[in-house]
């Protein structure tokens, strides 16, 4: 009977199997419409080919792009469920343009990389209904690549098509409304036409790249995105009986509309092709994924560096930029130097660091602060780590590093690493910011790194000396790394308990400075308060022995978000706190809470209220908590009293802004002094120098110091105040107090203050009186670097050589951002305005000769850059570029020599164009294997030069060079329709060779035997030159007898020789 049973299950297996293959060409039953498309058990064999087109439509048929061409299978090992592999990639790019305007492609560099990152890896996805497709990629698989499979899958989702003419589609652009027309077919749609408006695509949006952090015009991304139109057209042809796709065609345009016409102008146009090769039946069911690797479908940011990783191009370009004397170049050069730092990855950036800084330290460092990368950030902190020499710019560098948005992990890397190198205040708060920035839920190694740094740096508030070579006090580290964890708290607590645990026990300590004591408290001021924590800040609210203040930071700490229990125990506790100042903080307090409204402390309303029915109002001279609201926000202050003084031991202000009912810290400022006291007692004490001194004086002068008298009731009271007899030396006797009064304040412990100061929820930083006077020494080793040694410095170059020059270079003005394309590559646009300003030149003098060179030639350059391209990130570059150029430049170079009685001043004549004023606008193509001007419409071609005559062989002439394309119909406007330059500029002739200026004082003896002399002045203005000869201007000035007189003299000669 078991035999029978056996069998039985066989067969009926064995029907099931068949059942299921017979039943492959039924329409499926599952929800996923694609499924018609692809049968189960089946694999489908294509021919994929996708290219990109840069050009300038209407101008040029010049073209540049990539083109990717693979084998792609798709396999259905279950319902909807799909493996994709692409095999035999290949990766070209348009080299050059046939005869027939066609592109002609070749090989790219690195496309055995390329095909074998196409080929590592299978992409598994799962269709369901038509808009819910989900990718489960390999874990190592790059993001570039996936995007490119992505563009794959997206060309092959075309669902069986309804009735409706209209419908949400899933591609590469995300959910995209999606206009289709069935051209033909009878029982189904064998040929069917799709159209898209990509800005309608929920996922199509400009992604925001690299741009200057020092830009003044930046984050306009999103409207410029505005200005680039996207559509999509789609045909595609289905088999008839099987439905599978047999070939299809999509074509993406992107028009750059300013200055374009009709689709004519800067455009980008991806094609895809795909084309049915056969199908074969599978065996394969198995359909494993990894869930937390699951993907959308839709376009992904990738990382984008360059092809070829070397240090050649930056180096070059760097050079090229610090050797020009074409100043109209400068700004295109910087533009071009800081966007080949940006493509660079760590390992070249760091080995051409130090050559770049030897070239030219001055632009190397325009150009990083203005890269805007982790990999520049990572340079700049290489090359500070080893400059010690100006201790507070390394500071304020590496601070305003940490003030940059969206820091990586390769940042906190270096930022963790500098303050590994140098614990200065500056470095370990910019590490703190950087972290708390980075952080956002799950814990990373590099936050993990960061913990264990500063709980080996707090070492349980021990005082132990770590490091031997550190000249830091430890309590000053302990309280500095304290201060710093209460910035990052949350990150801090989410990585490392043990760090934690560790500031608690310096919080329970009483043998460290009480300063580092509330810092271990207001530590967890961003933390989650567990049980734990509230256990042990309990137990110190509760101790009588702490001070108040202490007591008082563990009481707000607890208060933070306090539920009805924790409110209760502090009401039950109130009658046993028997410190008065702490009572009064914790009544005015617990007022205030009472008079907020607070909706989470309505359960304590009343507990509250009953309790504190019997206390007095705020007594003046008490501690107290001070709270105004209103229905912008609130107003909080705290003064904080020992019993023993009469000056506060802490205040602090905060206000808080409320917008839609959440509570944003605008600021925070807060003062902690201690040790005034034996000052203030020296002072004005009983027996203090101005009592002492005023009574003596009073007594003294009797009934005329009525003012003194009153000013001594005041510091003093009479009823507290000794007798003291009057000294028969009354000046004697306050120098003695003087004395006293210096000795009384030499041997008292010096006060010390901590200021702090927060905005937007994030602590500055704190500052001590210690520090003010690190402050005054700080200042006076700048006077000397700066103003003393520096200036001395400059003028010794600016007097030895005519070869010095200084230029500055901004980007005031920069947006970039990429959109998605078809094929899965990303569409790159940049807008950059880049500023160049500066001038070479100096004078040298020389004693012996008495001869004087001077050279002064400024510039200033305006220039905005304008990109457009598709390319595949880290294998090949190609884009359009617009280079729009405002430029002005002067020169004097003269030479002045003086001997007895002449004075000569030349100029030689300028060997090349000067540029008075320059407007120009050139098209660049540009791409892996070179750069090329677009070539001009040559239709309607302006080019003339108009030039007159200036001085004698210097001509000022007026250049205009253009394409008036007026009368071609599907030509782009101005400037898109070619080379264009306006001009005015100053064009040696080559006859003068040197202008010179000679002044002579002599005296001239007339008369008979010459006995009568007169003074005179001759001026002699000569232009030198070999084709002219020399032409010679002399004016003659006498002065007889005393009486002034001139005549001029014109004298042209013209050497035959």
């Amino acid at each position: 009977m078991m035999g029978y049973s056996k069998l039985f299950l066989l067969l009926l297996l064995s029907s099931y199997t068949l059942g299921q293959e017979g039943n492959d060409n039924n329409e499926p039953t599952s929800t996923c419409l694609l499924a018609s498309r692809f049968r189960t058990f089946k694999k489908y064999l294509y021919e994929y080919t996708t290219e990109s087109r840069n050009g300038m439509v209407g101008t040029a048929n010049l073209k540049n792009g990539p083109k990717v061409s693979c084998q792609v299978e798709i396999e259905v090992p279950q319902t909807c469920k799909f493996v994709m592999h692409t095999r035999d990639c290949t990766l070209s790019e348009v080299s050059t343009m046939d005869l027939k305007g066609q592109p002609v492609y070749s090989q790219a560099h690195g496309f055995e990389a390329f095909q074998a990152a196409m080929e590592k890896n299978p992409l598994k996805f799962t269709v369901e209904e038509v808009t819910i497709v989900q990718l489960y990629p390999e874990t190592d698989e790059p993001v570039n690549i996936l995007n490119i499979k992505r563009g794959i899958v997206s060309a092959l989702m075309v669902p069986v098509m309804e009735d409706e003419t209209k419908s949400f589609m899933n591609t590469v652009h995300g959910q995209c409304l999606t206009d289709y027309l069935v051209n033909a077919g009878r029982d189904f749609a064998t040929d069917v036409t799709l159209s898209r408006d990509l800005s309608q695509c929920d996922q199509f949006y400009s992604r925001e790249l690299i741009n200057s952090p020092l830009a003044l015009l930046q984050k306009l991304h999103r409207p410029m995105s505005k200005l680039i139109t996207s559509t999509q057209d789609c045909n595609y042809k289905f088999e008839n009986k099987g439905k599978h796709i047999t070939a299809a065609m999509c074509t993406e345009k992107h028009v750059y509309l300013p200055f374009s016409h009709e689709d004519n102008g800067i455009s980008s146009v991806v094609t895809q092709d795909v084309i049915f090769k056969s199908s074969k039946r599978i065996s394969n069911k198995v359909f494993e994924v990894n869930l937390s690797q699951r993907k959308p479908l839709h376009f992904e940011n990738p990382e984008d560096k360059a092809p070829v990783q070397t240090k050649d191009t930056v180096l070059s370009t760097l050079q090229e930029l610090a050797g020009t004397d074409q100043g109209m170049k400068r700004a295109s050069l910087f533009h071009k130097f800081v966007s080949s730092l940006r493509v660079l990855r760590n390992e070249t950036l760091s080995q051409a660091l130090t050559e770049m800084l030897d070239m030219s330290g001055w632009l190397t460092w325009q150009a990083l602060l203005q890269c805007g990368t982790s990999e520049c950030s990572s340079a700049m902190l290489q090359a500070i780590r080893t400059n010690d020499g100006l201790s507070p710019g390394v500071d304020a560098l590496a601070y305003g590093l940490s003030l940059q948005p969206h820091p990586d992990a390769t940042r906190v890397w270096d930022m963790l690493s500098m303050a590994q190198y140098k614990q200065s205040r500056a470095i370990m708060y910019a590490l703190a910011n950087t972290v708390k920035k980075f952080h956002i839920a799950d814990v990373s190694p590099v936050v993990t790194e960061v913990s264990k740094f500063f709980e080996t740096l707090l070492n349980d508030c021990s005082g132990e000396i770590l490091d031997e070579d550190s000249l830091a006090d430890q309590d000053d580290m302990s309280f500095l790394a304290l201060r710093v964890v209460a910035v990052m708290g949350k990150a801090m607590q989410a990585a490392n308990p043990s760090l934690i645990s560790s500031i608690l026990r310096c919080a329970k300590k009483t043998d460290i400075p009480l300063s580092n004591q509330k810092a271990a408290i207001q530590a967890f001021r961003l933390m989650d308060i567990n049980d734990e924590v509230r256990s042990i800040f309990m137990e110190v609210y509760k101790d009588a022995q702490s001070p108040v203040e202490k007591r008082v930071a563990a009481y707000l700490m607890l208060m933070k978000n306090p539920d009805h229990a924790l409110v209760t125990n502090i009401l039950n506790d109130l009658e046993n706190v028997r410190d008065k100042q702490l009572k009064s903080f914790v009544v005015s307090h617990l007022k205030n809470i009472l008079n907020s409204g607070e909706t989470k402390m309505y359960q304590s309303r009343k507990d509250i209220e009953l309790a504190l029915a019997d206390t007095n109002t705020v007594v003046e001279g008490m501690s107290n908590y001070y709270e105004i609201d209103s229905a912008l926000g609130s107003i909080q202050s705290k003064i904080i009293f020992d019993a023993t003084d009469t000056l506060p031991k802490e205040v602090m202000l905060e206000t808080t802004l409320k917008v839609f009912d959440y509570n944003y810290d605008i600021f925070e400022v807060g003062v902690e002094g201690t040790g005034f006291e034996p000052t203030i007692d020296a002072l004005f004490g009983e027996q203090g120098f101005f009592p002492d001194s005023i009574s003596k004086v009073m007594y003294w002068a009797g009934d005329k110091a009525n003012i003194l008298r009153e000013v001594l009731e005041k510091v003093v009271p009479e009823k507290d105040r000794p007798k003291r007899q009057v000294p028969e030396n009354l000046l004697k006797n306050i120098a003695n107090s003087a004395l006293k009064l210096l000795d009384d304040v030499h041997v008292s412990p010096a006060p010390e203050t901590i200021a702090y100061l927060r905005l937007l929820g994030a602590e500055i930083g704190y500052m001590k009186t210690s520090d003010m006077r690190k402050m005054a020494q700080t200042l006076s080793m700048y006077y000397h670097v700066f103003i003393r040694d520096l200036s001395v410095k400059v003028f010794s170059a600016l007097t030895s050589s005519t070869e010095n020059e200084i230029f500055a270079h901004y980007i005031f003005m920069e947006n970039a951002f990429s959109l998605s394309t078809a094929s899965g590559f990303p569409l790159k646009f940049s807008l950059a305005g880049v500023i160049a300003t500066g001038a070479k030149g100096g004078f040298t003098h020389s004693p012996a000769n008495k001869m004087t060179d001077l050279s002064f030639m400024p510039s200033v350059g305006l220039e905005f850059i304008t990109q457009m391209g598709v390319h595949v990130p880290d294998y090949l570059q190609a884009s359009l570029e617009m280079h729009s150029n405002l430029y002005s430049e002067s020169s004097l170079n003269a030479k002045v020599t003086l001997s007895r009685n002449q004075m000569r001043f030349s100029i030689p004549a300028p060997k090349s164009n000067k540029q008075l004023f320059s407007i120009s606008n050139e098209m660049l193509s540009v791409s892996c294997g070179q750069t090329e001007k677009v070539p001009s419409l040559m239709e309607d071609r302006i080019d003339t030069t108009d030039c007159q005559t200036l001085l004698s062989g210097l001509k000022i002439c007026t250049v205009v060079r253009y394409s008036n394309a007026t009368s071609i119909d599907q030509a782009p406007y101005y400037p898109l329709n070619g080379e264009s330059r306006f001009a005015v500029e100053i064009q040696p002739t080559g006859e003068v060779s040197e202008y010179t200026a000679t002044i002579i004082d002599e005296t001239l003896r007339e008369g008979k035997k010459g006995r009568h002399k007169v003074d005179s002045l001759k001026l002699t203005l000569k232009a030198e030159g070999t084709a002219i000869g020399n032409i010679v201007f002399l004016l003659h000035c006498f002065t007889p007898q005393n009486v002034y007189s001139h005549s001029g003299t014109v004298v042209f000669r013209k050497d035959r020789n």
